[in-house]
Parts: structure tokens; sequence; C-alpha cells
């Protein structure tokens, strides 16, 4: 777990927690997992995003970011259930964590689908 900071979330931790809904959401339509850019030249990836939304005070999510985390929650009425019972960065950072593990595997188990379907055809 980390460790939470009492200080209250930074500006640009916000806007980078944003622009990670933003890239999992076009990963999820077929791009590809990308790294956002954080404090000049650190490459944070989306998971990495959520473990620093998680390391601030917990705050409540301004509703235009709830709301394109909800979006991209079809289908997990779990997450959206959890979303709705505490709509904090927090939980919004947990439940977009648990939809980029999701995507992972999804990812992984289609390459392996064709690997072997590659085998076949030979």
């Amino acid at each position: 777990m980390v460790e939470q900071s009492p200080e209250p979330m930074l500006e640009d931790v916000r806007i980078v927690f944003r622009e990670a809904i933003r890239l999992c959401a076009d990963w999820k339509l077929g791009g590809f997992e990308r790294a956002l850019s954080f404090r000049g030249l650190q490459q944070v990836s989306l998971s990495g995003v959520c473990d620093l939304v998680l390391s601030y005070r917990n705050e409540p999510l301004p509703g235009e970011v709830h709301d394109e985390l909800w979006n991209l929650m079809i289908g997990r009425l779990t997450l959206k259930e959890e979303l709705a019972e505490d709509p904090t960065y927090a939980t919004g950072a947990r439940c977009l964590d648990k939809l980029i593990q999701d995507q992972r595997a999804d990812v992984r188990r289609r390459e392996e689908w064709h690997r072997e379907a590659e085998k076949g055809a030979e």
C-alpha cells in the first residue's frame, strides 16, 4: 500500500490522472498502452499514475472526471458501485487501476491467441 501524504493533491497530479483516464479509453478502443509525461521528462505508466494519486490525501473527484471514468467502466457494475459509494480520487484510482490490469490481461490473451493461431497455420 502506498503511504498517503497529508498534503492536498497538486494540480499537475489531477491533470495527469485525467489524462490517464483518456489514454486508457483510447487503449481500450484498440490503441496501445502509453506512458505519460509528468513533471518534465519523467514517463509514468498508467498504473503509476494511479499509485501517484493514492499517495496524496483523498479528495472528491470533480464531476467531469467522475463522468469520464464512469463512462470507461461499461459493463463493470462492481466498479461503478464502488465509485458511486465513494466518488473520490482514491476510489477512482483503484477503479482505473483495475481497468488497466484487466486490459493488460486482455492484451496478453489476444497476443497468445494470435501466436497459437499462427502456429496452427504453419
